[in-house]
């Protein structure tokens, strides 16, 4: 995935006001001084949907949110709309590396006017272990630069529609384009030909490889058995599935 498109604006403007289905909203939250390499981290992933997201910093009302709890100079806080099927693939990465989920309760300052709103959250492990944060604003509104993350298929689009002005460069372009686009026919032609319920146990298997289980933690997980006792009785070898989403 190459650097995000950066734009101006609010998350609801860029991403709308609920989440869309099959897709969820999370805060993770890092010292500062890490943003640097936690973008250098998910510039590398690749994902299957566009990710969207903004920064939320606060810039009044700093000693009130810090004698709540929580330093805001010293830290990011990064609001993302993902597709579930790419949360395992974004998180993957950073739970390896000890980030913990939990829930956080973002609640207004004294000028500010939002219901208070519970997010899933990802933390840093030197992050703060604040269980709540205030902001002078909606995170939803808050305004300033947003970002979409393309997808692996988005850059491929935009890469076909670009207008190189040297001849070897088109050609040269036609010939890894061709092979890009083929990658993604095969892919998507793979996806297609899986059952909504195989699609449906490689996501719950994705989702709790994000909450940082185990291969073993998530073989004993509620949601696991559930859906894995639906599949076996559809014939669906979900044994494998688990084993190669950890190879």
């Amino acid at each position: 995935m190459a650097a995000p498109k950066m734009t101006r604006g609010s998350f609801r403007g860029l991403a709308g006001s609920m989440e869309k289905k099959e897709r969820t909203r999370l805060l993770l939250i890092m010292p500062r001084s890490f943003r640097p390499e936690y973008e250098l981290i998910i510039e590398g992933l690749e994902i299957n949907d566009d990710v969207f997201s903004t920064y939320l910093r606060p810039r009044s009302n700093l000693e009130e949110i810090k004698d709540a709890g929580f330093d805001s100079f010293d830290h990011s806080i990064h609001l993302i709309d993902i597709a579930m099927k790419d949360l395992g693939i974004w998180m993957k990465p950073l739970v390896s590396n000890d980030w913990n989920r939990t829930e956080i309760d973002i609640s207004p300052t004294s000028n500010s006017d939002f219901s208070t709103v519970t997010w899933t959250c990802f933390k840093h492990p030197d992050a703060s272990d604040s269980s709540t944060i205030l902001l002078p604003f909606d995170p939803l509104d808050f305004q300033g630069k947003c970002f979409t993350h393309l997808s692996s298929k988005e850059e491929i689009n935009e890469t076909l529609d670009s207008e190189p002005t040297i001849e070897e460069e088109i050609q040269n372009e036609e010939i890894e384009n061709d092979d890009q686009v083929d990658e993604i026919i095969e892919v998507v032609a793979e996806e297609n030909t899986e059952s909504p319920l195989k699609v449906e146990v490689r996501q719950t298997i994705e989702m709790l490889k994000a909450d940082g289980l185990d291969m073993t933690g998530i073989m004993e997980h509620p949601k696991f058995l559930d859906v894995s006792e639906r599949a076996s009785v559809a014939g669906i070898d979900v044994w494998t599935m688990v084993v190669g989403m950890f190879q």
